[in-house]
């Protein structure tokens, strides 16, 4: 081989070994550079609950100040009775009955209201009845069921007449508690018409019950 060629031939191999060593050199810095894939680190995500409150539980008020759904006892579904009483010092008391005629139940809490009337358009005579007492608890009557309220009649010989007007009645118009549509019932005898000193008739919060006096 001549001067030339060897000259040739060492050039080629130097090309050779000078680009090996850049392919080489590249690998090592990228291995280095990444690290293996084990050697990764591993980013988790974790995504976040939300937590919902449930609603607060509402109360609902039935119309008419009824209690849980039970409508308050109205005229249309009721009858008036009188039940048995007594008398003392000038006094009656007689239990006014309510009677539930409807097919459901009814509430009634309160005083009624009433009053003597006369006459066949049923005038009312007098006064009233004055509230006696304190206020009750509820009564629920199922259908058929009773309650009452206790009314003190005065015997109004005892006021003077002039002030007390006596005048005859054919019985009680009665307003059921919470009511405007009233009721009668019979029970024939004398009211003052006037104003005497003294109520002529009061009344008892309802309670269950047909009542005594």
């Amino acid at each position: 081989m001549g001067m030339n060629q060897r000259t040739v031939a060492r050039g080629l191999l130097a090309g050779v070994g000078l680009v090996a060593a850049v392919l080489l050199t590249a690998c090592q810095g990228s291995s280095s550079a990444g690290g293996s894939p084990s050697s990764l680190a591993v980013t988790s995500t974790t995504t976040p609950t939300t937590t919902t409150t449930p609603p607060a539980p509402t109360t609902t008020t039935q119309p008419g100040g009824g209690s849980g759904g039970i409508a308050e006892c109205k005229a249309a579904s009721l009858k008036l009775s009188i039940g048995t009483g007594n008398g003392a010092a000038g006094h009656v008391y007689v239990p006014i009955v309510f009677t539930n005629t409807g097919s459901t139940p009814c509430l009634m809490r309160g005083f009624p209201g009433v009053s003597y009337v006369t006459g066949d358009n049923g005038s009312q005579v007098g006064q009233p009845a004055q509230r006696d007492g304190s206020i009750g608890s509820a009564v629920t009557l199922a259908p058929h069921a009773v309650a009452s309220s206790v009314v003190t009649v005065t015997d109004i010989s005892v006021f003077d007449p002039t002030s007390c007007k006596p005048t005859s009645v054919r019985g009680f118009r009665v307003y059921a508690p919470d009511d405007t549509a009233s009721m009668f019932v019979a029970r024939s005898g004398s009211g003052c018409a006037g104003n005497p000193p003294d109520p002529q008739l009061r009344v008892q919060t309802v309670k269950a019950g047909a009542g005594s006096a």
